[in-house]
């Protein structure tokens, strides 16, 4: 009994060693808060560095380049994300989210049986590749207030594969 008392407080006592070391040798008034965004163009190696303080100037993005490059295997494999609160077949069935079939140049918010947020019932705009592109990077920042909870895709690649990938479910 004594030999599995010793080694749970030895264990223990391990625990609270690194905690503390942690405390004592993590000096966090050095520490910046954000994060360092690396970026790199797929024509050159160049890398640029951007910090989230300063005033990075979106570049304006080649559509037609992006999406003659999208692949629609890379996109059904991304939608099966969406699958858990949307159906992407044609029986439009409403789960937790509107369904997906057809969404392309579809207007926002016009499923009739499904309960929408104000935000995208004010949002009044078609869902074209480059409001969806916008829209799946980061939703909440896109159309505020909306009631859909995904985190985003960040690859810019990913996006146009997703929605080529709904493009096709006609």
């Amino acid at each position: 009994m004594n030999k599995y008392f010793l080694s749970l407080m030895s264990i223990l006592i391990l625990f609270q060693s690194f905690k503390v070391s942690d405390e004592i040798f993590n000096n966090k008034k050095d520490q910046k808060k954000g994060y360092i965004i690396l970026e790199q163009e797929d024509d050159d190696d160049e890398v640029t560095v951007a910090d989230d303080k300063s005033d990075v100037k979106e570049e304006k993005i080649d559509f037609e380049l992006l999406f003659t490059k999208a692949s629609l295997d890379g996109g059904e494999k991304i939608a099966k994300q969406c699958v858990a609160c949307h159906s992407v077949d044609n029986s439009l069935k409403v789960k937790v989210g509107p369904p997906l079939w057809g969404i392309v140049n579809r207007n926002a918010a016009s499923i009739s049986d499904f309960k929408y947020s104000e935000a995208l019932i004010n949002f009044k705009k078609a869902w074209s590749r480059e409001e969806l592109f916008y829209f799946l990077e980061k939703p909440k920042d896109y159309i505020k207030g909306t009631k859909m909870i995904y985190k985003g895709l960040k690859k810019p690649s990913d996006r146009a594969d997703l929605i080529s990938y709904l493009e096709s479910l006609k």
